[in-house]
């Protein structure tokens, strides 16, 4: 791994999300987060607790607990009050999963059903609170009413990320600008606040707080993008999912902005706006061949990269580390990962 600490921007070498996250020494901490998340979930309403246990057993990479241990170490590293912060960062993750299921009437995530479909409907709603009712309480843990403001303000984008819309793939700035507004609020404000929080914790300065927050939110618009890439472009086998999800059920997304502008026939075209109205299954996947054989998703990949080159930039403004190293690297990773 390589480090240039005399330039303005840290560069790394490329290595997977998965064997960055093995090699950190997090997984103690890791396994604490999970334990605490569980002991939150303490109520006698069956069906509060178990699609709470449900959605927490789940899992996941657990990227967001892991970057807020990684970044809590920065100074100070105070591993109760880190662990306090990555749970709630992970419950509202959680909760806004629920909620994103239920809107999007999804089935299954990560291999399991989803909690409208294994329990019902109201579950899902009421799960989804109780979630964020335990994140709040998680925050209480972490014993500064700073971490309090970037959560709760990462929770208020959250909510109007995820009901914002990107209506039409043109005008052509006006969809992009749409575009980059909702994955902000939908997936990077989490990113952003999460690692400020930690910054916090540390004992970190103003400076220090606001340069993790820049990296954070870098780091999460790549995240959406690649998602966003990969739903294209991914080997459904290793995503759990066929590709083409998010074209089928009419959500736009970079890959389809680029492509409906990049010399895209009238009929295609034509195809986006029907989707949801007289499109057969057959217009739908000859739209999405040729979102796929165009120059869309590199495009997109070049969008994602120069997030990368900005929260390295970010990242820049911190003491050169191990934790910054390791910080970096996650954000190309997080570029390079196929699920």
């Amino acid at each position: 791994m390589t480090t240039n600490t005399e330039s303005a921007v840290v560069w790394v070498s490329r290595a997977s999300l998965s064997e960055i996250l093995a090699n950190l020494d997090v997984h103690a901490d890791l396994a604490r987060v999970d334990a605490f998340m569980q002991s939150l979930v303490m109520s006698p309403v069956m069906n509060i607790s178990q699609p709470a246990r449900h959605v927490i057993a789940a899992g996941g990479k657990r990227l967001r607990a892991a970057l807020v241990l990684l970044a809590a170490r920065l100074n100070a590293y105070d591993a109760a009050r880190a662990i306090a912060v990555a749970s709630a960062v992970e419950l509202i993750h959680a909760a806004s999963l629920v909620h994103d299921d239920l809107i999007d009437q999804s089935p299954r995530r990560r291999g399991l059903e989803t909690v409208h479909s294994k329990w019902f409907r109201d579950a899902a709603l009421v799960g989804g609170d109780y979630l964020f009712a335990l994140a709040a309480e998680s925050i209480a843990r972490s014993g500064d009413l700073r971490v309090l403001e970037c959560l709760g303000r990462a929770s208020v984008k959250i909510c109007e990320g995820e009901i914002s819309l990107v209506r039409d793939v043109t005008p052509f700035e006006e969809a992009l600008d749409a575009y980059w507004a909702k994955i902000a609020g939908k997936t990077a404000v989490l990113f952003e606040e999460g690692l400020k929080a930690a910054g916090i914790v540390s004992q970190a300065s103003e400076a220090q707080v606001a340069a993790l927050g820049r990296y954070g939110h870098c780091l999460g618009m790549v995240f959406q993008i690649t998602d966003d890439i990969l739903d294209y472009v991914g080997d459904p086998a290793v995503l759990g999912k066929p590709v083409g999800g998010d074209l089928m059920r009419r959500q736009i997304t970079l890959p389809l902005i680029y492509a409906a502008n990049d010399g895209m026939p009238t009929a295609l075209r034509q195809t986006i706006a029907r989707i949801d109205d007289g499109a057969t299954p057959d217009d739908i996947q000859a739209l999405l061949a040729w979102v796929q054989a165009s120059t869309a998703i590199q495009e997109a990949r070049t969008a994602a990269s120069r997030f990368c080159e900005q929260g390295c930039q970010a990242l820049s403004e911190l003491p050169a580390s191990e934790t910054r190293t390791a910080l970096a690297t996650i954000l190309w990773a997080v570029l390079d990962r196929d699920r």
